[in-house]
């Protein structure tokens, strides 16, 4: 074993890149080491070692710093994939990434939470100067999360990209709906969307809305439960002008 050991190592050391190619998977984290230093290690190889879930995070930060990859973007982006990376170290590079891979990032499950929550941010810091057109095409590939920033702005042509998006969730759209800030525009186009309209609670919480059109609520007030229909009869947060609605749905069932 130990001279298989030392056999490796000098491989890593000199070999070209033919040899290299089966090495970036060595377990040794010594034979690593010693590879990322080869001359012939070429951006692809070093890329692979970057996105290896099973290696010592010590070699991730080594090769982070390396004056050959410091600057390479596909190894940030592996680094950055890599749930083995250091935070500090993935903090430190996503301010590099382009827009459309921070968003692939925030969809990856493998990925720490706070470390999604802190690329989300670094994304939402960049929406207001960006193109309408990055900005529709980044609706195309965001997270939830930055969807709903991106639906807070209002603008039709990306709130349609964004309703339609798979990465949002009815909860989503329940917490779009009680926003105080969203516009009148937004709520509009949840009540006339044909996915998120025919949800019961998105229902509920338009029929509580004040800014939801009352064309709409008359008909989702047809689908109510009789038993839905009194609570949201008595409660205080629904529209004077819903009421009579309800009243009216009220008699026709009684």
């Amino acid at each position: 074993m130990g001279s298989d050991l030392s056999r490796d190592r000098q491989l890593a050391s000199a070999a070209g890149e033919e040899e290299l190619k089966p090495l970036v998977y060595h377990k040794s984290s010594e034979v690593i080491a010693i590879l990322i230093n080869n001359k012939n290690l070429t951006e692809d190889l070093a890329a692979v070692i970057a996105g290896r879930k099973n290696i010592d995070s010590g070699i991730l930060e080594f090769l982070s710093h390396h004056i050959r990859w410091k600057d390479s973007y596909k190894v940030r982006l592996a680094l950055c994939k890599n749930p083995k990376t250091p935070q500090k170290i993935t903090f430190s590079l996503i301010k590099f990434l382009r827009v459309f891979d921070l968003a692939g990032l925030t969809r990856n499950n493998v990925l720490p939470v706070n470390v999604r929550v802190r690329i989300e941010g670094e994304i939402g810091e960049k929406i207001p100067a960006m193109a309408l057109g990055i900005k529709i095409a980044l609706a195309k590939r965001a997270s939830s999360n930055v969807l709903m920033k991106l639906i807070e702005e209002g603008l039709r042509e990306v709130v349609a990209v964004c309703l339609d998006s798979p990465y949002m969730t009815e909860g989503d759209i329940y917490k779009i709906i009680s926003m105080k800030k969203v516009s009148i525009q937004v709520i509009r186009m949840i009540a006339e969307h044909p996915r998120w309209s025919a949800r019961y609670q998105i229902r509920w919480a338009l029929i509580i809305n004040k800014h939801a059109p009352l064309a709409c609520v008359v008909k989702f007030l047809e689908d109510m439960k009789t038993t839905d229909l009194k609570e949201l009869y008595a409660a205080p947060d629904v529209p004077s002008s819903t009421k009579p609605y309800i009243y009216r749905e009220l008699l026709e069932r009684e």
